[in-house]
């Protein structure tokens, strides 16, 4: 469970919305309620998402807020305005892999995090980059992928997902959607949230979701300066491989030190150079962070390095074509935050 784990694109994914698979459930589904329509992966680097994005399919289903008014072009007369109305609605195409599924749970993850006053009294969230690849690590909640393998169906959501031209398409067809459904769900749905040293079941307040959303904000644009390093300087995943490597190194002198042991034989030598290995491990590991917090001073230590070996990961194959992925994840990271940010000064 420690390697490959999703998430951060999806977020953050994209990474915060970026994350599929090609392996698909054989499911079967009863025509008469299905409400959302697949959409194909799209050709590398489009200048646009594809017209469904914007026009969407006949399949329209409704994921507005419960508070939603309805928008009018003319006036309308006091007896009419008595009536009950509409909410406005947001179409949305469902992609064949990531599926809608996936936006709800993301909404789920960012709620069951937040905490209205955490132990230090102040408004808290515990949703970070790290702890959203643990989440996904666990289940790919929202994927349609089939299967009893869980890293070899990371894999697969990886292929899918992780470059340019399918985040920012996965990205303009839910971002709407996920922040009505946030929201709505924050304002609307019961859950149990941290309160000082107890919890509470209930929705959250405006002012709540005001914090939330901002709070959120600030760990999406912390994510997004790290991706954007990503992209704009590869030696810094180059000196993550150096680090996998120091790894490997130290568990090599361990075994011979295990095996001198074993032996009978003296350990000073094998000992020393474990000693060795070691500290070359952990002086890499300092020049990662160091390099990092050049750009993202707020950023804990632990956070840095663990975004730094999954993005190393990510890199394996095609690492020219996934170091564009990384700036493309990056975008749609800092416009989601930017999301955030307008919809709490929106609340009233």
């Amino acid at each position: 469970m420690k390697q490959n784990r999703t998430a951060l694109i999806l977020i953050s994914c994209a990474v915060l919305l970026a994350v599929g698979a090609f392996l698909i459930l054989n499911r079967s589904r009863d025509e008469s309620s299905a409400v959302r329509q697949e959409v194909a992966q799209p050709a590398a680097e489009p200048a646009k998402a594809p017209d469904w994005v914007d026009k969407g399919q006949e399949a329209k289903p409704d994921y507005s807020a419960a508070t939603a008014e309805p928008e009018t072009t003319t006036p309308v007369p006091a007896a009419e305005s008595e009536q009950p109305k509409e909410p406005k609605t947001i179409e949305v195409t469902e992609d064949k892999v990531v599926t809608f599924t996936f936006v709800e749970s993301l909404a789920d993850f960012l709620l069951q995090r937040f905490q209205p006053r955490g132990p230090n009294g102040k408004p808290d969230t515990l949703a970070t980059a790290v702890a959203l690849n643990r989440y996904y690590g666990r289940e790919l909640d929202g994927f349609a992928v089939s299967g009893n393998d869980i890293r070899a169906s990371r894999k697969a959501v990886y292929d899918y997902v992780f470059n340019p031209a399918m985040i920012k398409t996965l990205y303009e067809l839910y971002a709407p959607a996920f922040m009505v459904h946030l929201v709505d769900t924050a304002a609307n749905t019961e859950r149990e949230y941290t309160v000082g040293n107890a919890t509470e079941t209930r929705p959250l307040t405006t002012e709540e979701i005001k914090v939330m959303l901002r709070l959120n904000a600030g760990r999406i644009e912390r994510t997004a300066e790290v991706l954007h390093a990503f992209a704009d300087d590869p030696a810094i995943l180059e000196m993550a491989g150096k680090y996998r490597r120091a790894a490997k190194a130290v568990e090599r002198a361990n075994g011979q030190l295990q095996t001198a042991m074993a032996d009978g034989k003296d350990t000073g030598a094998a000992g020393d150079r474990l000693k060795q290995a070691i500290l070359f491990r952990e002086r890499t590991r300092g020049e990662i962070v160091t390099q990092l917090r050049r750009v993202c001073q707020a950023c804990p230590e632990s956070e840095l390095f663990h975004l730094s070996q999954w993005g190393y990961r990510r890199t394996l194959d095609q690492p020219e074509e996934k170091t564009k992925t990384f700036g493309a994840a990056a975008d749609v990271l800092d416009d989601l935050a930017a999301r955030f940010r307008t919809k709490a000064e929106e609340l009233k």
